[in-house]
C-alpha cells in the first residue's frame, strides 16, 4: 500500500444552468419529472483526483459499502456474513453478521447496506432498519450490541410489507415510502404506507404518471432513492434517464435536475435497442450539507463489455444547485465519504477494486461552493 498525491483542477468552462417551468406540451407519461426543471450543462468547478491508495481487506464477494461515523458496513455474497463491519480509518474487521437462508432472521438475498436500509443512532447506540424485499419484512438490528457481543442482535418491526418493492424507505415507525410495479408492469407507483393505508401525496402522483409500453423493460422507470435524515428531502436517481428528482413529501420543495440541455424522453428510449440505451447514474450518497451521485454515462453495451469512460461524481447542495464534478482515473460504481477522516472510498463491483483517496482539499472546495450559493 502506498501514498499518492492528488491534483485539483478547476474548470474554466462557462457554467450553464438554465431553469424553466414545465409546459403542458410535455407528456406526463414520457417524462418522470417535477414542475421545475433545471438544466446543468457545466459544473462551476471540476475537481480531479488523479491517484489513490488500495484498501486491502479480507472480505469475500464485496458488493457495496456504507459509512456511518466511524464504521464502514460492506454487503457481501458470503452466505455466513452478508454484512461485514469495519472500523475507520484502519479498516479492521470488527464484526460479520446476517446469514443467507430461510430462517426467521435470515435472508434469501443479500440486503443492501445502501438502499432499503436506514442506519441511525438511538439512545447512544447504532441501529439499522433492514427491509427484506423477498418476504416483505422489516427488521431492526442493534449494530452496537452485535459488535460488542459478537452475536447478532435483531428483532422484527413489521411482517406485512409488500415484497419486491423497487424502492423502500422508513419515514418513521409507522410510515414507509414504497415504490412498486403497477398496471401490468407499465408503471412504478410511489406511495406512503401510513399505518397500513396507502397515501399518495401530490408530488408522488405527478412522478407516478410516467409509463412504458406493455412488454418493455420496466427498469426504464427504476430509480435509486434515499431520504435525508437531516432535512427530510428525497432524492431519486433514474438508472437510465439523464435527470434527477429532489423533493419534499409535503410539496414545499421540488426540482428536476437535468444533466444536459434536453430531457430524456421515455417514449423515444423504448425505440432504441436495449444494448444502445444509456446507463446514467449508479449510486447516491447523502450528507448533511450536500449530496453526490455516480455519473456513469455509457451505453449498456459498453458498460457490460468494454467500459470506455471513467465515471465521475456529481455534487449538489440541498437546493439542487450544482457544486462540482469530481473526476477520477479509474472505474467504480459506488462510493462513500468518511467525513471524520476526510477520505473518499470507491468500489468497483466488476473488478472488486477498493480504493481510498485524500478528500481534504476537495471538501474545502465543496464547502466554498455551498457558501457561494447562499
Amino acid at each position: 500500500m502506498k501514498k499518492k498525491l492528488f491534483a485539483i483542477v478547476f474548470s474554466i468552462a462557462f457554467l450553464f444552468v438554465g431553469c424553466n417551468q414545465i409546459s403542458s406540451e410535455l407528456s406526463p407519461f414520457d417524462y418522470m419529472i417535477l414542475d421545475e426543471v433545471v438544466y446543468v450543462d457545466e459544473f462551476p468547478q471540476t475537481l480531479v483526483l488523479q491517484d489513490s491508495t488500495e484498501v486491502n481487506i479480507d472480505v469475500i464477494g464485496a458488493q457495496n459499502l456504507r459509512i456511518y461515523d466511524s464504521i464502514m458496513v460492506i454487503s457481501t455474497s458470503n452466505s455466513d456474513s452478508l454484512w461485514t463491519i469495519l472500523s475507520l480509518p484502519d479498516c479492521d474487521i470488527i464484526g460479520a453478521f446476517l446469514k443467507k437462508g430461510d430462517g426467521p432472521f435470515e435472508f434469501l438475498w443479500t440486503p443492501s447496506v445502501v438502499t432499503h436500509t436506514k442506519i441511525f443512532e438511538k439512545k447512544d447506540e447504532l441501529y439499522a432498519n433492514i427491509y427484506d424485499s423477498q418476504k416483505g419484512r422489516l427488521f431492526e438490528m442493534n449494530i452496537s450490541t452485535s459488535i460488542e457481543t459478537g452475536k447478532l442482535q435483531i428483532s422484527t418491526l413489521k411482517e406485512s410489507l409488500p415484497p419486491f418493492l423497487f424502492n423502500f424507505a422508513m419515514i418513521d415507525s409507522a410510515k414507509f415510502f414504497c415504490k412498486e410495479a403497477s398496471n401490468g408492469n407499465t408503471q412504478q407507483i410511489r406511495y406512503i404506507d401510513d399505518h397500513n393505508d396507502k397515501v399518495t401525496p401530490h408530488v408522488l402522483q405527478k412522478l407516478n404518471l410516467a409509463s412504458i409500453r406493455e412488454g418493455e423493460d420496466i427498469n426504464i422507470l427504476s430509480t435509486g432513492m434515499r431520504q435525508s435524515p437531516d432535512n427530510g428531502l428525497i432524492v431519486e436517481i433514474p438508472i437510465g434517464l439523464n435527470y434527477i428528482n429532489i423533493y419534499s413529501l409535503d410539496g414545499s420543495f421540488g426540482k428536476t435536475i437535468c444533466i444536459g440541455q434536453e430531457l430524456d424522453n421515455i417514449g423515444r428510449i423504448q425505440d432504441i435497442d436495449l444494448w444502445d440505451r444509456m446507463y446514467t447514474f449508479s449510486d447516491l450518497r447523502l450528507f448533511e450539507k450536500f449530496w453526490g451521485v455516480v455519473f456513469i454515462n455509457e451505453t449498456e453495451k459498453t458498460y457490460q463489455t468494454e467500459r470506455k469512460r471513467h465515471p465521475s461524481i456529481l455534487f449538489f447542495d440541498w437546493n439542487g444547485n450544482p457544486l462540482a464534478e469530481l473526476k477520477l482515473n479509474h472505474f467504480f460504481n459506488s462510493f462513500d465519504i468518511d467525513l471524520r477522516n476526510e477520505v473518499l472510498y470507491t468500489f468497483d463491483v466488476q473488478s472488486e477494486e477498493f480504493l481510498k483517496h485524500d478528500m481534504k482539499d476537495i471538501l474545502i472546495k465543496l464547502e466554498k461552493g455551498i457558501g457561494a450559493k447562499n
